[in-house]
């Protein structure tokens, strides 16, 4: 037997043994080796909720030079039969047949290598287009003692990996393309200011905008504005004017949003539109850049939240 095959089978019997003799009915989160035989993947999604195999770094150099072992070719065919399998258990649902997991995800570790974040986002993009991934985790890398002298001996600040999170967000529910958050010349993701808000400055033209005549996807990109409160807009307009005591209402972020939109009763002064000032409103003291476990981020920064 090969040696991933060993290991599936060891994993697959422990979702097995809860499952069956334990009766565990919970959520089951599996990972899974590329290199497993399809029938050890059946048996796996057979007892898991959810499958994942991790691609750890998202260019094939770094993994070359880090991990030989992971190869990204074989990661995503596996994925892709993953997907293949989970699409003909849906299909199949209706005819009571065995269920399979119902998505998969997977893990990058963020700090270890030199790829720039758009290599991260590039690759995330990858994976949710082509194999409708449910999730991509994004983890800093944490030295630990006696490591590989090719790793980097510090972790890389903490708020890179909240940023990529964001950015993902921006993706998935947003409407926002990779070439859009990061770009050739800056393919880093802003650590001072949120990636909505950067590319708002970035893109100034586009503002502001008026909420009363607006589309739902353009008024989606005015910063501090979420999902929730843009469909609000969108409904409350059918009946009057939106006004900046609606936003009040609405609990929307003024303080971030005015700058960039247009209502009834509200036009963004000369002064409100200067991108230094903004960007100088709203960026963290420097100090926050550093890797700190102990310093909460700002709930306003709160990943999935309206920004």
């Amino acid at each position: 037997m090969r040696s991933a095959d060993f290991t599936m089978e060891q994993v697959v019997q422990v979702a097995r043994t809860l499952r069956e003799v334990h009766h565990f009915r919970g959520y089951i989160h599996l990972k899974t080796i590329p290199e497993a035989s399809d029938e050890l993947i059946a048996q796996a999604g057979k007892y898991a909720d959810r499958i994942s195999i991790n691609i750890e770094l998202p260019q094939q150099k770094s993994l070359k030079n880090l991990a030989p072992e992971k190869n990204i070719s074989r990661t995503r065919e596996a994925m892709h039969k993953i997907g293949d399998k989970i699409a003909e258990s849906k299909a199949e649902k209706s005819r009571k047949k065995s269920p399979f997991a119902t998505g998969q995800s997977t893990q990058m570790i963020v700090g270890a290598d030199q790829s720039h974040d758009a290599h991260f986002l590039k690759r995330a993009g990858d994976l949710y287009g082509n194999f409708q991934l449910r999730r991509v985790y994004y983890s800093a890398f944490s030295p630990i003692p006696d490591s590989s002298v090719r790793l980097p001996l510090k972790s890389p600040p903490l708020v890179r990996e909240h940023r990529l999170y964001q950015a993902d967000w921006l993706m998935r529910f947003y409407g926002y393309e990779v070439d859009e958050i990061t770009t050739k010349s800056q393919p880093n993701l802003d650590l001072d200011i949120d990636p909505k808000l950067s590319w708002a400055l970035r893109n100034r033209d586009f503002f502001p905008i008026d909420l009363n005549k607006a589309d739902y996807e353009v008024i989606l990109r005015i910063p501090g504005l979420g999902v929730r409160n843009a469909k609000r807009i969108i409904t409350a307009r059918r009946f009057h004017h939106i006004r900046v005591n609606d936003l009040i209402k609405m609990r929307v972020n003024l303080k971030k949003c005015l700058p960039f939109m247009i209502t009834s009763d509200h036009q963004p002064a000369t002064l409100e539109l200067d991108s230094e000032k903004i960007r100088a409103l709203h960026a963290p003291p420097a100090q926050q850049l550093e890797l700190n476990f102990s310093a909460p981020i700002p709930k306003s920064e709160v990943i999935g939240g309206e920004f």
